[in-house]
């Protein structure tokens, strides 16, 4: 018990020394308007307090790592989501967490709680042992003291513990997880008699009325949004830049000084055909493994290309393809016997058998290139472009504000434009909707997205709108309302569709008549297919070989008696369908075999992740939780 404990506070431990490590503790989020008075209570839980300084940094905490992941999430994004009360309802599930913990006598001692932090390869040196100072070094370095790591580190041990607790309701064993094994993974097979709708295509005809009934229940489906246009100018680095005036003396000690930005990698470009074989395989397997090396060999000895022997022999999926072509890498991209015969050969040899986590490779190296730098004249355009957006970045900001002003001032973006030079251009959009922004514009947030639809025609954004690394100024050039297609426009693909249905009307209703026959013993008389074809097996979630998807009629196939007809005309993508279950076929005992850890371990995660989600939404239900502090989570 106390193992699984454990183990399950080290994986818990590490999780939250990661947020720790990450977290930059520097206000953000509006949270200049709160109250920075630390003894101030958000909440109560039960009647114990949330402090705001606990609230505060775990805020600050999760907007770092949010951002980290998300450099383009806006405040009025996370405002939309509830970034603040989400935080403040994690905490609230912690306490409850925690108070629970205690009521059942759950705890950490010191020596478990140094265990596990001895155990974090970042404090350890050199990846071998806990050493004292490097611990104290990645603390400091993140702003954090023992006491207050220790402190935290603890609370997620003991949560994890009853995680552990909690969970072990939920484990299943062999026999219940046979049990969903073979539910999940049994297969059917059933023979149908089909009523195609196609059969039926020349007894029915679109008249107008239906035409008319069609276009009327579809109107949502031709709603055309409302569209705009806009010209617009970018003012960023990139448009501002005047490469022309950057002279060759300065891109070549940018050159000089920045060197190492150039810096070139020993590389090899190598092909290689792989025999698989596992790590742990036993004798027979490796030296059968060995074997098919070995006449990999003799067929390249023979005279035979590497393209065509890997075609041949490897068991790479892509290497069957392109003759076992890896292109060019450099150090640290192959796991690392690989790499190392990769690198040690000449230009054109092929390796003897090289062992792997995989298996057996033979490698060729087809090219080789040595360490070095780009060659100036190669980058000296990049490097040129550098300087001027860097220069560019600079007077931004004077450029905007002489663009406001002239637009300020009455004028238009195509003056501003040709007022500011340096090629700068305003360009023009295709039609975009509010929900989806124009194709030109990639990057436009959809608050901006709105703010320019949002703008009268003719009419220029008054300020400057964020894009990318600079700004956009936008006039709207055009606006069609929304509207909906008329019924000439949509008229062709209305016709196919009431032709389509009438038939299936038709295709339905000899299907049934065939079914009330066959459940009486009577022969069928209207099907397509006089003689029942069987299909190959599907599973529950799969489609029918031959027919396509339908789920009710894949449960029912799995539910009736074999031999047994189904009890309805199921409808399919061609047309209607009647059919018997032939037979339920239940995986064998091998496959379980082979596959029972992988199911015992996933449904058991799967259920212990279950019950623990329902006792938090139990403590959760029944908890007395108050906001004392409402102002502290305004936005």
């Amino acid at each position: 018990m106390l193992d699984i404990l454990r183990q399950g506070a080290q994986s818990w431990g590490i999780k939250i020394l990661f947020g720790i490590i990450i977290a930059v503790f520097v206000l953000a989020f509006g949270m200049n308007r709160m109250n920075n008075d630390t003894s101030s209570v958000v909440a109560t839980v039960n009647d114990s307090p949330i402090l705001f300084k606990h609230y505060q940094e775990r805020l600050q905490r999760n907007l770092e790592l949010i951002r980290g992941q998300n450099p383009n999430v806006t405040t009025e994004m996370l405002e939309q989501m509830g970034f603040k009360k989400q935080i403040l309802e994690q905490i609230v599930v912690e306490e409850l967490m925690l108070q629970q913990a205690a009521a059942l006598g759950l705890s950490v001692s010191k020596e478990e709680l140094a265990k596990q932090i001895h155990l974090i390869p970042a404090f350890q040196k050199d990846g071998k042992a806990f050493d004292a100072d490097t611990y104290q070094n990645v603390l400091r370095a993140n702003n954090l003291t023992p006491g207050k790591f220790e402190s935290e580190f603890m609370r997620g041990m003991v949560m994890d513990k009853l995680r552990s607790y909690v969970g072990m309701t939920g484990t299943l064993g062999e026999e219940q997880a046979r049990d969903y094994y073979e539910y999940g993974r049994s297969s059917a097979v059933v023979s149908y008699l089909k009523y195609p709708w196609e059969a039926y295509r020349d007894q029915v005809n679109a008249t107008e009325e239906k035409i008319a009934e069609q276009y009327a229940a579809r109107k949502d489906a031709f709603a055309v949004p409302a569209r705009a246009k806009i010209g617009y100018l970018l003012l960023t680095p990139a448009t501002l830049a005047d490469t022309a005036s950057v002279p060759d003396q300065e891109v070549q000690a940018y050159y000089d000084k920045h060197k190492e930005k150039f810096k070139i990698e020993e590389q090899v470009k190598a092909r290689h055909l792989l025999v698989r074989v596992d790590e742990n395989a036993p004798e027979a397997d490796v030296a059968k493994a060995m074997d098919t090396i070995k006449a990999a060999q003799a067929d390249l000895k023979a005279g035979k290309t590497f393209e065509e022997t890997a075609a041949k022999y490897t068991e790479d999926p892509s290497g069957t393809q392109t003759g076992g072509e890896l292109g060019w890498f450099g150090r640290n991209r192959m796991v690392k016997p690989f790499e190392d015969a990769a690198f040690a050969l000449e230009k054109g040899a092929v390796s003897e058998p090289v062992r792997t986590q995989f298996g057996f490779h033979l490698i060729k190296v087809e090219d080789k290139k040595a360490a070095g730098y780009e060659e100036f004249p190669a980058v000296a355009d990049g490097i040129r472009r550098i300087i001027a957006q860097d220069r560019a970045a600079e007077t931004l900001q004077d450029r905007l504000d002489q663009a406001l002003e002239m637009v300020l001032g009455g004028e238009g973006l195509e003056a501003v434009a040709k007022s500011i030079g340096l090629g700068l251009e305003v360009r023009k959009t295709g039609f975009f909707t509010r929900e989806q922004g124009p194709n030109e514009l990639p990057g436009l947030s959809p608050e901006n997205t709105s703010a320019l639809f949002d703008l009268a025609v003719n009419a220029t954004t008054q300020s400057p709108l964020t894009f990318e690394d600079g700004y956009l100024m936008a006039t709207k050039l055009e606006q069609v309302e929304a509207s909906v297609q008329p019924l000439d426009a949509v008229r062709e693909g209305l016709v196919a569709s009431v032709i389509r249905d009438e038939a299936m009307k038709l295709a339905k209703a000899d299907a049934d008549a065939d079914l009330a026959r066959v459940m009486k013993g009577v022969a069928p008389t209207n099907a397509a297919n006089a003689t029942a074809t069987e299909t190959e097996p599907f599973g529950r979630q799969g489609s029918i070989p031959g027919l396509g998807a339908n789920p009710q009629f894949v449960a029912k196939a799995f539910e009736t008696t074999p031999g047994s007809w189904l009890p309805e005309a199921y409808a399919f993508p061609t047309g209607f369908v009647l059919a018997k279950t032939v037979k339920v076929i239940p995986p064998s005992a091998e496959e379980w075999a082979a596959e029972k850890d992988m199911w015992l371990s996933s449904l058991n995660q799967r259920t212990e992740e279950q019950a623990v989600q329902a006792f938090v939404a139990d403590l959760r239900a029944k908890a007395d939780v108050r906001i004392t502090n409402p102002a502290l989570l305004e936005n």
